[in-house]
């Protein structure tokens, strides 16, 4: 089965009329490939850790194979040197952690994104054992996951990308606070680098 993957943008905007044409040409294109706008956030909460961009883009594709034609396209190449000249951005591209297919969009869903750096794998074996399970109570959909993406612009500042969908910004926060993720949360922190932010779905 071939599983659908992810494309995450951090974007810093230099030209807002640049941009808005960006943004008025390229859905077509990307919609040809069989892409999917997921998210798209001006006010991502940042939860912890320092990785800052003014506007937070999740899109899907049916295919890793399709992501990487849009990106390469001829269609495209116009469109991304207008991407260049209005702004600053990191691209990254991965395929899907499972065989779940693109989410739908309109439900309210948030996304938690992040990166980190592990110092201690020893250590995090119970975050990793039992995390997934808290997760799965709240209804979270492990989206992408590991340190096998592809940088396609910019820079990301950790090894590894790691993207959850939750039904909605109350359930995240239920999760995200909660009493049953906090001691796992504390252990990622004692044994782990990174940064995790909320971003919104559309």
């Amino acid at each position: 089965m071939t599983r659908v993957a992810y494309m995450f943008i951090g974007i810093d905007i230099r030209d807002e009329a640049g941009m808005a044409q960006y943004v008025e040409e390229a859905p077509p294109i990307l919609a040809s490939y069989g892409g999917r706008i997921l998210a798209v956030d001006n006010d991502a909460e940042l939860l912890d850790g320092v990785y800052r961009r003014e506007r937070m883009v999740l899109l899907g594709f049916p295919s890793l194979e399709q992501a990487r034609s849009f990106w390469k396209s001829p269609e495209y190449q116009p469109m991304k040197v207008l991407r260049e000249r209005s702004s600053e951005q990191d691209c990254l591209l991965l395929e899907a952690f499972s065989d779940d297919p693109l989410p739908e969009t309109g439900t309210g869903a948030v996304f938690m994104i992040g990166g980190g750096d592990t110092r201690d794998m020893e250590a995090m074996k119970p975050y990793y054992a039992e995390v997934p399970a808290i997760s799965a109570r709240f209804g979270v959909q492990a989206i992408a996951a590991g340190i096998n993406f592809d940088q396609l612009d910019g820079g990301w500042p950790h090894k590894s990308f790691v993207c959850l969908r939750f039904p909605s910004e109350d359930v995240f926060r239920k999760f995200w606070y909660g009493d049953e993720y906090l001691p796992y949360k504390t252990l990622r922190e004692q044994n782990a680098d990174g940064m995790h932010m909320m971003v919104r779905g559309i």
